[in-house]
C-alpha cells in the first residue's frame, strides 16, 4: 500500500472533481466529432447545399453545418478536398441525401472517421425510375436519386435531420421537434397551393437537360423529358427526335442547370422557339427554390398559351 503525505492527498482529492468534469466534457464532445476551441455548437455534416436549409430551419443558430458538395461543384464528379475532410472531422453526424456519389464515398468516410454517426436522409423514400428521353438511343438508367425536390422526400429528410440534431444535441430535442413539425406543415401547405396553381399542366411534358426535377414534377402529374442521353449530350438522331417531340408538345421552355453543358438544349430550344431557363436543383434555399420552380412553370405555360393564341389567329 502506498501512503501519501497529507498535503499531497488533499491536493489529489481537490483535483478529482475537476478530472471527472473534464472527462464528462470529453464524453459530451464525442457526439460532436473533433469540434473544439471556441466553437461549442454541435456540427452536422450534410452532402448537398439544399440540406443546409433543413438544418438551419430546424436548428436555427443552435447548430453549425458543414457541406460536402459546395457551390459550383457537381455531385456527379465529386471528390472531397483535404479541407472538406478536415471540416467533416468536426461533425458528430453526417446526414446523407440519397445522391449517387455517396455510394462510393461512404466507405472512405467510414474508414477515415469510424466514430461518425451516419443517418440516411433518404431512408423511407419511394424511389422513382430515372427516365431518359423516349428516343431509341436512350435506355432506362436505374433509379432517380434527386429525391429532395419532392414533398414526401422533403418531409422524410426533415425528420432525419431532426434525428441527427437530437443525436448531437439531446438538450435541444423539444425545440427540434417543434421546428420539424412546423416545417413539415409548411411543406404540405406550399405543395397543396402549387397543386392548385399547376393543375392545368397535368399530363403535359417539361423538357429538361438533366433529369433532376422528376420528384417535383411528379407532384403535379407533369412528365419530365430529358435532353441528355445516358448522361451525355444526345447524338444527331436523338436530337432530331427531341426536336420533333418538342414541336408536337409545343414546348415553351427547356430547363437547364449550370452543372451541365447546355448546347443541345439550346439547339432544341432554337428549333422550336422555346426559351432556355436555368434552374438549380442544388440551390441552397430549398423553399425559395421550390417556389421559383413553380413560378417558372407557370410563366412558361403562360407563354405557351399566348403563343398558341397567336398561332390560332394566324
Amino acid at each position: 500500500m502506498i501512503s501519501l503525505p497529507g498535503k499531497a492527498a488533499l491536493f489529489l482529492l481537490l483535483c478529482l472533481p475537476f478530472v471527472a468534469l473534464s472527462c464528462a466534457k470529453r464524453g459530451d464532445v464525442s457526439r460532436n466529432g473533433g469540434n473544439s476551441g471556441g466553437e461549442s455548437r454541435p456540427v452536422v455534416a450534410v452532402s448537398i447545399l439544399p440540406q443546409t436549409w433543413f438544418v438551419a430551419r430546424i436548428a436555427g443558430e443552435r447548430a453549425r453545418t458543414v457541406v460536402l458538395v459546395g457551390p459550383g461543384q457537381s455531385p456527379h464528379s465529386y471528390e472531397p478536398s483535404p479541407r472538406q475532410m478536415r471540416e467533416l472531422s468536426q461533425a458528430g453526424v453526417w446526414v446523407l441525401s440519397g445522391a449517387e456519389f455517396e455510394i462510393s464515398l461512404l466507405p472512405k468516410i467510414q474508414r477515415s472517421f469510424p466514430g461518425l454517426k451516419i443517418i440516411d436522409g433518404a431512408e423511407g423514400v419511394s424511389f422513382r425510375s430515372l427516365e431518359e428521353s423516349d428516343s431509341e438511343e436512350n435506355m432506362e438508367q436505374g433509379i432517380d436519386r434527386h429525391t429532395w425536390l419532392g414533398s414526401a422526400a422533403a418531409k422524410i429528410l426533415a425528420a432525419h435531420v431532426r434525428d441527427a440534431l437530437v443525436f448531437v444535441d439531446p438538450a435541444g430535442e423539444e425545440m427540434y421537434d417543434e421546428n420539424c413539425a412546423a416545417l413539415i406543415g409548411e411543406i404540405d401547405a406550399e405543395f397543396a397551393a402549387l397543386r392548385e396553381e399547376l393543375a392545368f399542366l397535368k399530363g403535359r411534358s417539361v423538357f429538361v437537360y438533366h433529369p433532376s426535377f422528376g420528384y417535383f414534377l411528379d407532384e403535379f402529374g407533369i412528365h419530365q423529358e430529358a435532353v441528355e442521353s445516358g448522361g451525355k449530350e444526345p447524338g444527331p438522331r436523338a436530337l432530331n427526335d427531341l426536336i420533333e417531340k418538342a414541336k408536337r408538345e409545343n414546348a415553351a421552355a427547356i430547363f437547364v442547370q449550370s452543372q451541365f453543358p447546355v448546347s443541345a438544349a439550346k439547339t432544341v430550344a432554337d428549333a422550336v422557339g422555346a426559351r432556355v431557363v436555368n434552374l438549380d436543383p442544388l440551390a441552397p434555399d430549398w423553399f425559395a427554390n421550390i417556389r421559383l420552380m413553380g413560378d417558372t412553370l407557370k410563366e412558361a405555360a403562360a407563354r405557351d398559351v399566348l403563343q398558341s393564341a397567336v398561332d390560332a389567329d394566324d
